[in-house]
């Protein structure tokens, strides 16, 4: 066993190649994909990422089948930035989806504006959503397309489903949270413990940065001191404290969340668990998602701390009318689901497969 001083003496050997390695580094920002803005309303972007590469025929019948057929719209979570999805070369679902042949839609949120407190559920599925949708089956000529929604995005995916089966062929839900009455689901625990009017009523929106002290209370010692004591080791190469300061970049990208939004997501889903129970209602209609006939790919983490796995397999039970249905359980977190390379190819199978099949 190593005595403690020479521990310190190798800690500060990492510290200052650490610092060596950040005095090379020309950027740590994000380095996405090219993509076109097809459509902006207020904060909202729709963005369509062309093809990277060219056709090419010995292999490509199933993904001509893809391309030909329907467009592929992911929608992301109100929280944090959907370039996570599309990190840099190597890290990118968005990148392997273009590289299997899919095309590519992508809903940004943005960042609202201290003027939009008063958006809720209703604008941004029957509103924000519903227009992305229309601008993507448009640009697309496509009569139908297929839903990806990651973390709240898909709890707004399977509204949307419910609301408008006409416009949605097939629903792919990712690391979506469901039951939020499961055990060990902390984070609706201590968000049904919080007044949420009364911070709305202090600030109007909730603050990103409350968010993301939130989240860190999760796991306060790895997210904490472990990763700060961590923090040297993953300074040393220069490829691999790109990655780590472009993910901490993300992390703390933490937009507002407008204040009505966050009331009426804390009290229909996570206080009256409005999915499994029939009782969500967005704007003036109730939504069951049990009436979901599409066809749908449930993909969620093993170690997931934000969403059980429990809560997002749950979906299985919920979903009574659907023509099909397909689970996934990914060997990693609620980000590692999709951003490690091995996790990132399983659910890149997995969807080519979903959207081969015939419905």
């Amino acid at each position: 066993m190593q005595s403690f001083s020479e521990q310190l003496r190798q800690h500060q050997q990492r510290l200052a190649q650490a610092l060596e390695t950040l005095g090379t580094l020309e950027s740590i920002e994000p380095a996405p994909l090219p993509a076109e803005t097809l459509l902006q309303i207020d904060s909202m972007t729709l963005r369509y990422y062309p093809s990277q590469k060219p056709s090419q025929k010995p292999s490509q019948s199933a993904n001509e089948n893809i391309k030909s057929a329907r467009p592929l719209l992911i929608c992301y979570a109100l929280i944090n930035r959907p370039y996570i999805l599309d990190l840099e070369p190597g890290r990118s679902l968005v990148r392997d989806l273009l590289d299997a042949g899919h095309s590519v839609y992508l809903i940004d949120w943005g960042y609202p504006k201290a003027t939009d407190r008063y958006l809720g559920l209703d604008d941004y599925i029957n509103d924000y959503l519903h227009t992305a949708v229309r601008a993507t089956l448009k640009h697309a000529e496509s009569a139908q397309l297929d839903l990806l929604g990651v973390c709240q995005g898909g709890v707004f995916s399977l509204c949307y489903a419910a609301l408008y089966p006409h416009h949605v062929e097939k629903l792919i839900t990712l690391v979506t949270p469901v039951d939020t009455e499961v055990d060990n689901f902390t984070l609706a625990q201590m968000v049904r413990e919080v007044n949420i009017e009364a911070l709305v009523a202090t600030r109007g929106n909730i603050a990103g940065e409350l968010l993301n002290q939130l989240y860190a209370s999760l796991k306060p010692l790895e997210l904490g001191i472990a990763k700060q004591l961590s923090l040297a080791k993953n300074l040393t190469n220069k490829r691999a404290a790109r990655t780590f300061l472009r993910m901490e970049h993300w992390l703390n990208d933490s937009p507002d969340i407008t204040g009505r939004s966050a009331i009426e997501f804390a009290e229909g889903f996570f206080k009256r668990n409005g999915l499994v129970n029939g009782t969500l209602k967005i704007g003036d209609r109730e939504v069951d998602i049990g009436q979901i006939k599409q066809p749908v790919l449930n993909a969620y983490g093993s170690k997931d701390h934000l969403v059980p796995p429990a809560s997002a397999a749950a979906l299985r039970d919920v979903l009574t009318s659907t023509e099909a249905y397909t689970e996934l359980e990914l060997n990693g977190g609620h980000i590692g689901a999709f951003i490690s390379s091995r996790t990132r190819s399983q659910l890149v199978k997995a969807i080519n497969e979903f959207r081969h099949e015939s419905s």
